[in-house]
């Protein structure tokens, strides 16, 4: 008689963004017992580590799942940078507040689905369904958000990573000398990716690029 496992080989390799442990311990848990054909691979606990884990060689997933509420690098704004990158992985976001907050910004950035967190259930469905090639009503193919977010960055200069990260936390209402310390780079350093970002963005101060950053991240 064959074995579970036999009847399901782990053939899904599935990669956790999320910045609270407790939460990757539960969807690791929920895609441990109903899942039967995926394995969590690695986890993450930022935007910034989810994007330097797909860059390397030994990242490749089936799917990632993504958090939308996170520190400095929001789901979304991480989510577009894989694809602005050319990841051809599909994502799919997870939240534990209202999906309807979260929806359409995860469209215009390159997602396959959206899906609450509380209900185990739903949430092993929909991962079985995005591993085996599925989209969510209303999202792309991870081919077809790859090609038009590439196509909108040829008329729209990107931030880097490491500018998306500042003005994240400057929207936060961090001081250059309280980003400087949490990213580990000088005050100098600071305002040097400043001035790209409000040249980028075409803003004459840096109150003006975030209040512009907030409205095109709201949530």
């Amino acid at each position: 008689m064959m074995s579970t496992r036999e009847k399901h080989p782990k053939i899904h390799r599935i990669a956790l963004v999320d910045n609270d442990p407790r939460a990757l311990d539960s969807l690791s848990a929920v895609i441990a017992s109903k899942v039967p054909t995926a394995y969590v691979v690695w986890t993450a606990t930022s935007g910034c580590e989810a994007i330097e884990r797909c860059q390397d060689a030994n990242g490749h997933v089936s799917l990632l799942i993504l958090d939308m509420s996170m520190e400095g690098l929001q789901g979304p704004a991480t989510c577009r940078r894989l694809r602005l990158m050319g990841q051809r992985m599909p994502i799919l976001g997870a939240t534990s507040f209202s999906i309807n907050s979260y929806r359409d910004k995860l469209v215009e950035a390159g997602a396959q689905g959206l899906v609450g967190k509380e209900n185990a259930d739903q949430l092993a469905q929909i991962i079985m369904r995005m591993c085996n090639g599925e989209v969510m009503e209303g999202f792309e193919p991870p081919a077809l958000a790859n090609l038009r977010i590439s196509r909108e960055a040829e008329t729209t200069p990107a931030l880097t990573v490491r500018e998306e990260q500042i003005i994240s936390l400057c929207a936060e209402g961090m001081l250059d000398r309280d980003i400087a310390e949490r990213l580990g780079i000088s005050e100098a350093t600071i305002r040097k990716h400043m001035q790209s970002i409000l040249r980028k963005l075409n803003c004459k101060t840096s109150r003006q690029a975030v209040a512009l950053w907030v409205r095109s991240n709201a949530l």
